[in-house]
C-alpha cells in the first residue's frame, strides 16, 4: 500500500480548490436566514467588542454556539465586513477538508482511490457547493470527520497491543470543538456512530469504559472553554436556552422547516448527483480491498447511516442538516469506480439508467429556466399559484441564453458519458463525467445564483443598504428575515432612545431585567408591541415597515401609513405624520 504522497498532488488540489472555492464569493448578497444570520452576529461581535455571546439585533442569541462566528470576525477585521469575508472560512475549509480526504484516501488505500474521493467531491453539486456560502456545517463536518476518523484507528489496530486512549482523547477534542461549531448534536453523532461501529462489527467492543470517559472528559474540556466562563459571567440561563433549542430542532417543527422523512435522501440524490448514484452502485463490499481498506468502508457507512436516520427522524429539515453524510457518500463513489475500473464490481444497467434519466433531468432544469425567464416569463407567471413566488419572480432580472450554457455542456457530459460508457472505459466514463460536473458546477455558482437572489430578496436588500447611513427604525411585519440587522447596519440601541424605553417598560411589567428572560409568548407580545408603538407611538427617528405584499397583516388599515414603494413581492410603509 502507498503511503508517499507526492507534494505537487497537494499543490494542484490546493489550486484547483482555490480557483473553484474562491473567485466571486462576495459578489452575490447573503442569503436569509442562516449567512446573514451569522454574518451579523459576526458583525455584532466586532461592533460592540462581546465575543463570549452570540448575539443576533443585539439581543442574547442561543441558537448557535460562537466558534464559526468567531472564524467570520476574524476574516472581517482582515477582509471588512462584507460578503467575502463571511464566506472566506468555508472557501478555506473546502480546501482542508479536500486535502484531508487525499491524505487519508492515500494513506489507508491503495490505487488511485484518494484521487477519485476528491474528484467525487468537486464533481457533486451540493458538496462543492457549500464550500462557497456562510454557513456553519463544512467546517462542523471537517471536525466531526477528524473524530470519526481517530475512532477508525482504533478499531482497525483492535487486535494488536495498542494504547486507544490518545485517539479517544484526539476524537474528544475535535468533538469538542464541533459542538462550539454547532452544538451538542456533534456529541450524539460521534456517540452513534462509535457504538454502530460496535453493532457492525457483530457486538466486537473495540474499546473499553475507559476509552470512553477519555473521549467524554475531553469533549468537556474542550466545550468549556466557552460554556464555562459564559456561565460564570452571565449565569446559567443562557446555556440552559442554548440546550433547550437544541432539544427543540428535534422534537418539533422549528421556524416551518417541517419536511417528509424522505426528505434528505431526496437531497442527497439529487443534490449529490452524481456521486449519489455511484455510490449506490458501489455500495457492496469486493475483494479488490483488503480487510482493513473495507474495515474503513465500513466506518464510513455507519457515519452515513446515522446521520441520514438521525436527521430523518428530527422534525426541522433543512438540506444542510444531512451535510455530514457528503464525506462518506463521495467516498462510496470514489470506491466504486475504483472497483470499477478493476472490474470487481459491475455498473449495473439499472444505476446507468438512473443517472442518465437525472442528467436529462437536470440539464432540462439548467437549460430550460433561463430560457423561460427570458423569453416566456408571462407562461411561467400564469402557472405559478404561490403569491409571493409569482412576485418574486417578477423582478427584473437580466436573464438570457448564455445562461443555459451549464446546462448544454451537461448534456455534452452526458453524450461523452454514454459513449465511453458502451465503450467500457471506465475512467474515460467516470472522468469526464466528475471533471465536467465540477466545472458545471462552477460556472452554475455564477451564474444562477446572482440571479436567484436578486429575484428571492434583492429588491428588498436594496432597500436596507439605501437607509443605512439613516438614522431609522426597520421592522418586518409578518416575516422574519435577519437582513434588515446586517444590511440595514442596524445600531444597538442607546438608554435614551425610545424603542429602548418601550423594552425596559415591557421588561418592568413582566418583571424580568432582559430581552434573555422573555418566554417565546412574551418575545410575540413584545413584537406586537414595538410595531404598534412605531406606528401609533411618538417615535424619534424615521420608521420603515416591511412586509411581503401578500401578507401586510393590518398596515393599510393606519392612515398615518403610506406605500413607500410595492414591488417584487416586498412592500415598504412609512409613517406620515
Amino acid at each position: 500500500m502507498k503511503t508517499f504522497v507526492n507534494p505537487i498532488h497537494y499543490i494542484l488540489i490546493i489550486v484547483i480548490s482555490g480557483v473553484l472555492f474562491f473567485p466571486y464569493i462576495g459578489s452575490v448578497h447573503l442569503f436569509d436566514w442562516d449567512e446573514i444570520n451569522f454574518a451579523e452576529s459576526a458583525r455584532e461581535m466586532i461592533l460592540t467588542g462581546n465575543y463570549n455571546q452570540v448575539q443576533i439585533n443585539f439581543q442574547a442569541f442561543w441558537e448557535k454556539p460562537p466558534l464559526f462566528i468567531w472564524m467570520q470576525v476574524l476574516s472581517m477585521k482582515i477582509f471588512g465586513v462584507n460578503e467575502f469575508a463571511a464566506r472566506f472560512p468555508n472557501a478555506v475549509f473546502g480546501i482542508l477538508t479536500l486535502l484531508l480526504i487525499y491524505k487519508v484516501g492515500r494513506q489507508n488505500f491503495k490505487g488511485h482511490l484518494a484521487h477519485w474521493w476528491v474528484l467525487s467531491y468537486l464533481g457533486a453539486i451540493t458538496p462543492q457547493f457549500y464550500f462557497r456560502t456562510g454557513l456553519i456545517d463544512p467546517v462542523f463536518n471537517f471536525f466531526i470527520f477528524l473524530s470519526i476518523l481517530q475512532f477508525y484507528k482504533v478499531i482497525k489496530n483492535a487486535d494488536t497491543a495498542y494504547n486507544a486512549n490518545i485517539h479517544f482523547l484526539m476524537a474528544g477534542i475535535y468533538t469538542g470543538i464541533a459542538i462550539l461549531c454547532k452544538g451538542p448534536v456533534a456529541l450524539l453523532i460521534g456517540l452513534l456512530v462509535l457504538f454502530s461501529m460496535v453493532f457492525a462489527k457483530r457486538l466486537v467492543w473495540f474499546f473499553s469504559f475507559g476509552n470512553l470517559i477519555i473521549y467524554l472528559l475531553s469533549t468537556s474540556i474542550i466545550t468549556s472553554i466557552w460554556f464555562l466562563p459564559e456561565t460564570i459571567q452571565n449565569g446559567p440561563y443562557f446555556i440552559i436556552q442554548f440546550v433547550q433549542y437544541q432539544i427543540g430542532l428535534f422534537s418539533q417543527n422549528v421556524a416551518g422547516h417541517e419536511q417528509p422523512f424522505y426528505y434528505h435522501t431526496l437531497v442527497l440524490l439529487f443534490g449529490c448527483f452524481p456521486i449519489s448514484i455511484l455510490a449506490m452502485a458501489g455500495w457492496k463490499k469486493n475483494e479488490l480491498y483488503s480487510y482493513h481498506e473495507n474495515l474503513f468502508r465500513t466506518t464510513m457507512q455507519c457515519l452515513f447511516w446515522v446521520v441520514l436516520i438521525l436527521f430523518s427522524i428530527v422534525r426541522t429539515k433543512i438540506v444542510h442538516y444531512s451535510s455530514l453524510c457528503w464525506l462518506p457518500l463521495t467516498f462510496m463513489s470514489a470506491y466504486a469506480i475504483e472497483s470499477f475500473n478493476h472490474r470487481q464490481l459491475k455498473f449495473k444497467w439499472y444505476f446507468k439508467v438512473l443517472l442518465i434519466t437525472i442528467c436529462l433531468f437536470l440539464s432540462a432544469v439548467f437549460i430550460s429556466f433561463p430560457l423561460i425567464m427570458a423569453y416566456s416569463k408571462p407562461w411561467l407567471l400564469d402557472m405559478i399559484q404561490d403569491d409571493f413566488t409569482r412576485l418574486n419572480l417578477m423582478a427584473d432580472v437580466n436573464w438570457s441564453f448564455s445562461d443555459s450554457i451549464p446546462g448544454l455542456i451537461l448534456l455534452v457530459l452526458l453524450g461523452v458519458y454514454v459513449f465511453h460508457l458502451f465503450k467500457d472505459k471506465p475512467v474515460l466514463t467516470f472522468g469526464t463525467l466528475l471533471m465536467g460536473n465540477a466545472l458545471v458546477i462552477w460556472m452554475l455558482s455564477l451564474s444562477f445564483t446572482g440571479k436567484i437572489e436578486r429575484h428571492t430578496q434583492g429588491t428588498a436588500i436594496d432597500f436596507f443598504k439605501s437607509v443605512s447611513k439613516e438614522k431609522c427604525y426597520i421592522f418586518n411585519v409578518g416575516y422574519k428575515s435577519y437582513a434588515p440587522y446586517f444590511y440595514g447596519l442596524t445600531q444597538p440601541l442607546k438608554y435614551a432612545d425610545g424603542m429602548s424605553f418601550i423594552n425596559r417598560r415591557y421588561y418592568r411589567s413582566k418583571h424580568k431585567i432582559s430581552y434573555l428572560q422573555l418566554s417565546e409568548d412574551e418575545k410575540a407580545e413584545l413584537d406586537d408591541l414595538q410595531k404598534h408603538w412605531l406606528i401609533s407611538g411618538k417615535v424619534d427617528r424615521k420608521v420603515y415597515l416591511i412586509a411581503k405584499s401578500n401578507d401586510r397583516e393590518d398596515l393599510s388599515e393606519f392612515p398615518n401609513l403610506k406605500v413607500l414603494w410595492d414591488r417584487n413581492g416586498f412592500v415598504v410603509y412609512t409613517r406620515v405624520e
